[in-house]
């Protein structure tokens, strides 16, 4: 969720305010995941957000900027969805993704933990969905790294489970 360039290049909009190693380890963690998933089996979420969306001056994941692009490996087989909130559930799209191809577990990972990843999986716990969070695939800046963990915890909770390796979902 959330593969790009704002979030994980040191170029990036979030880099301007946030050390970004923890997110770039996760970045190189996840081309290797890519690699080895079946393409069939799993989706990249990109966010479509507008100007200023989150507030005066905060400009991320805009169309038509360096930013969006999307930053991680993958493939012309790859299945992309765009949303426009921090949710993925924002997107009809997946919505209906998900009912079509009848998929009632949820394995999450990405960047902004405590936004997108945490949105979309309290979301999906909401609507009856099974969630597995990557803990080692997901990622946030190196300076909130309490909130990444706030986060686990707060949806271990709300009964989502935490995976600590890719093996354990394989």
């Amino acid at each position: 969720m959330d593969p790009q360039k704002d979030f994980t290049d040191l170029e990036g909009a979030y880099a301007k305010n946030h050390s970004i190693t923890q997110i770039q380890e996760v970045k190189a963690r996840i081309n290797i995941l890519t690699k080895r998933l079946d393409k069939n089996r799993f989706v990249i979420i990109y966010s479509n957000y507008q100007k200023d969306q989150f507030g005066d001056g905060i400009l991320m994941c805009l169309k038509s900027t360096k930013g969006h692009d999307i930053d991680i490996a993958f493939d012309d087989a790859a299945r992309l969805i765009s949303k426009i909130q921090h949710s993925s559930f924002s997107s009809e799209e997946f919505k209906t993704y998900l009912k079509d191809n009848r998929i009632r577990t949820l394995i999450l990972c990405g960047f902004l933990a405590e936004y997108c990843i945490r949105q979309t999986a309290i979301d999906a716990l909401e609507n009856g969905y099974d969630v597995k969070l990557l803990k080692e695939f997901i990622g946030t800046g190196d300076d909130v790294q309490h909130r990444k963990q706030a986060m686990l915890y707060d949806l271990e909770n709300k009964g989502a489970t935490t995976i600590n390796g890719i093996f354990d979902c394989e």
